[in-house]
């Protein structure tokens, strides 16, 4: 095979990502192909940025900085990514892995570093791993298909590679929502309402009188640049941020600071991040996960009742055969995910809180994962919000609510951005 310029590695969720990257750095699962053993190289992935994260804490020296920030730690996800990308080019690698270099990052962001990339092609080696077929860089000349053994199992041209696609609609899951059972829930609307909401951080504002209603039964996808305070915004609703204590808002029908407990606020919503998933370490089965998510628990620790079980196999057998009889430890990435959506789904509750849940999903967990949100969100009994940095084609949330530049900070406006248009591919 003749060096290609750049080559990508396309993933599924079955495979070992951190094993492959571990042997493409020390020369060995690409060695039938390239020959990196004389080449000095870097490594673009959030195992990078952890390392050096640990390193600030460890010896308070700070590596990565920009004029936002003073420390990799301080930043966003996005900025993150960001400045590590910066700072591996300044090291003049000859060859440089990037781990699933479009996740976590806004659109802006997303176009400047395939612009940087492409420069970065012509003199540099580049390997990219990716899940999503939308992701490959432009620069991108050979794709290697790994399978869940992380055998490589197809070489292509990446025009060829582009061409293949699979028909969503033959592909379709149909999920059955189980019936909600007798839970205690007030009949409240607006469940969330947001007057003038702002923070700040030491010297930096994060948000400036944010405004923001949340009705019953709506479906709102959160949107705003990297570091425009998204995450905070979040924590507040969900009463884990103390900066949340004075400010001028109602939550499920009781004003903040008016007597309410942190567990009143949280019994009222269901909450997924990908990040939760490392909170669970324990062999629980699938069932017992479900079940914990009644109690907003991590992990079962008492014998669940007979109604509690009835209830966890409903949402089983929504999920379908392949969840029954399973630990959750040895589900895939996609599996895992969709086990954590009806962990938060089981109590029914007024509000659903999806942030960034389709990160690092091949082609086909993606596509279950939407049909499954998709599924909840046609109930119009739950109001969901979804906070993405990406348009997923077949997700297509009625309102769209954006954090935008303001005097101090970030402040919100309900948008019309992409509602009921096509997906802006990168690469198109």
């Amino acid at each position: 095979m003749k060096q290609p310029t750049s080559i990508g590695l396309y993933l599924s969720n079955k495979s070992n990502k951190n094993r492959i990257l571990e042997q493409i750095m020390s020369n060995q699962f690409l060695k039938n192909y390239l020959d990196l053993s004389s080449l000095k190289g870097a490594l673009h992935s959030a195992i990078t940025i952890n390392r050096y994260v640990e390193e600030e804490i460890r010896h308070d020296r700070f590596l990565i900085q920009t004029t936002e920030n003073s420390s990799l730690g301080s930043m966003s996800s996005g900025q993150q990514k960001k400045a590590l990308l910066h700072y591996l080019i300044g090291q003049e690698p000859q060859f440089m892995v990037l781990d699933d270099v479009y996740s976590n990052i806004d659109k802006e962001t997303q176009l400047s570093i395939t612009d940087t990339l492409g420069e970065l092609a012509n003199t540099t080696l580049l390997i990219q791993v990716f899940f999503r077929k939308r992701d490959m860089l432009p620069c991108i000349g050979t794709v290697l298909t790994v399978d869940e053994n992380n055998h490589i199992v197809d070489e292509e041209e990446a025009d060829t590679f582009k061409t293949l696609t699979t028909d969503h609609a033959d592909n379709q899951h149909r999920f059955r929502l189980p019936k909600e059972y007798n839970e205690q829930h007030s009949d409240i609307n607006p469940l969330v309402q947001l007057n003038g909401v702002s923070v700040r951080y030491v010297d930096k504002p994060v948000l400036d009188k944010v405004n923001w209603t949340i009705q019953k039964g709506e479906f709102w996808q959160l949107m705003g640049p990297n570091g425009s305070g998204k995450s905070t915004l979040l924590s507040i609703i969900i009463g884990d941020n103390p900066r949340g204590y004075g400010q001028d808002m109602i939550l499920f029908g009781k004003k903040k600071g008016s007597g309410e407990t942190i567990w009143d606020i949280k019994r009222q919503i269901g909450y997924f991040t990908p990040s939760m998933i490392l909170q669970f370490t324990r062999d629980d089965s699938v069932e017992n996960m479900i079940i914990s998510g009644l109690m907003d628990s991590v992990g079962l620790y008492i014998k669940p009742s007979d109604l509690q079980k009835d209830i966890a196999r409903s949402w089983l057998e929504m999920l379908g055969p392949t969840f029954q009889n399973k630990s959750f430890q040895n589900l895939s990435i996609g599996q895992q995910r969709m086990v954590m959506v009806a962990r938060a789904m089981v109590k029914h509750p007024p509000l659903l809180i999806l942030d960034e849940p389709t990160i690092e999903l091949d082609d086909e967990n993606s596509r279950l994962f939407i049909d499954m949100v998709n599924v909840i969100a046609s109930e119009k009994k739950i109001a969901i919000v979804y906070v993405s940095h990406r348009d997923e084609p077949d997700l297509k949330p009625e309102k769209v609510f954006e954090l935008v530049p303001a005097v101090k900070g970030y402040t919100g406006r309900v948008s019309e951005h992409c509602l009921n248009c096509d997906s802006d591919d990168l690469n198109d």
